[in-house]
């Protein structure tokens, strides 16, 4: 009868042991699963950042892109034109905005320099600062 209760006891203990042990499973598999919903919506959140971050660099370097584009565009046209003296005007391109600077001969000649930087594809506005030679 003494091993009866000995092993009644046993099974218990082992019984309870195992009850605790699946308390302590599903405790640690809802603790898992919180961390890694929690490591989820981080990772979310950074590539989110990370994209975000890609997209505003693209669109600055395509800005820069153009604008370095629409100037070397305005001085091909400026060079092309035979009444004009390319090589004695500057030209500038701020997010579209050309702006013509330097000497010329004529008002003419820098009227037509404008002109010809409006005709430009991408050409938002043009300043015109050049100077006629007196």
């Amino acid at each position: 009868m003494k091993i009866f209760h000995t092993l009644l006891i046993a099974a218990l203990s082992a019984l309870a042991l195992t009850a605790c042990s699946q308390q302590e499973q599903e405790q640690t598999r809802e603790q898992a699963q919180s961390s890694l919903e929690q490591a989820t919506e981080a990772t979310k959140r950074a590539a989110e950042d990370a994209a975000n971050f890609a997209r505003d660099t693209a669109e600055r370097t395509g800005d820069f892109l153009s604008d370095s584009a629409i100037t070397a565009r305005v001085k091909t046209a400026l060079f092309e034109a035979d009444l004009v003296s390319a090589n004695q005007i500057n030209v500038e391109t701020i997010n579209g905005h050309v702006v013509l600077s330097g000497v010329v001969a004529t008002s003419e000649e820098a009227d037509l320099a404008s002109q010809l930087a409006e005709g430009i594809e991408g050409v938002k506005s043009v300043e015109n600062d050049i100077e006629v030679q007196q």
